[in-house]
């Protein structure tokens, strides 16, 4: 549904916008004098997007733009490229392209401990794990004072509603690398089973599944 531009000066993104095509160019930038320029090519929608410690989190930025400025809807296909960025040492990425799928966020918070999953949504209040599906994303109310009863290699991925780094739900992840996040209460209206795609690098929860088209990125400190 559009084409998402992520480099420093421009080039991506005039170059892409000089074909016409049929879906609009939305260029993302961490110049600011690039940004007014590119306001002056055919059918780009131009963008500020300061940078980043890696090229995945700029053009993840890129995609969050493109929704911010009503160019694509969660659940839109979107092509994403990348030209030079200098300011990313030991990064090559000119020529880059990916195909990503754009998703609203649900909910934000801190990393406990990194990683990137998807899977079911299941909310635990009393810490039993019977009913908890293989690959589940845990929710924990921020009132959970209880430990864990049950099989813990069946949780994917914790999110706590609680703010902080050293309660038992972080422990746990922590031992076993499970990617968490806390301080992230989830909206009520998000049922059990919804999937959920959890960012736990960036402290990010999205609605669906936005890793379908590569690898599950496992836990890091």
């Amino acid at each position: 549904s559009a084409i998402v531009a992520a480099s420093e000066s421009g080039y991506t993104a005039r170059k892409t916008a000089k074909f016409r095509p049929g879906v609009p160019v939305v260029a993302t930038t961490p110049n600011d004098r690039v940004r007014r320029q590119l306001a002056l090519s055919w059918g780009v929608v131009p963008k500020y997007s300061s940078y980043r410690d890696g090229i995945d989190e700029m053009m993840e930025d890129a995609v969050d733009a493109a929704l911010d400025a009503d160019v694509a809807r969660s659940g839109d296909t979107l092509v994403v490229l990348s030209g030079m960025m200098t300011e990313l040492e030991d990064t090559n990425t000119t020529n880059m392209l990916k195909l990503h799928v754009a998703a609203e966020t649900v909910a934000t918070g801190r990393k406990v401990v990194g990683g990137r999953v998807a899977g079911p949504l299941a909310v635990v209040d009393d810490g039993d794990l019977s009913a908890v599906p293989d690959g589940a994303i845990l929710s924990l109310p921020a009132h959970f004072e209880g430990e864990f009863e049950g099989d813990t290699s069946k949780i994917a991925g914790i999110i706590d509603a609680r703010p902080g780094m050293t309660g038992y739900p972080a422990l746990v992840a922590r031992e076993l690398g499970i990617p968490m996040i806390s301080g992230a209460p989830l909206p009520r209206s998000l049922a059990d089973g919804t999937t959920l795609t959890l960012h736990a690098e960036r402290g990010v929860v999205f609605e669906g599944n936005l890793i379908r088209y590569g690898d599950r990125r496992g836990a890091s400190p």
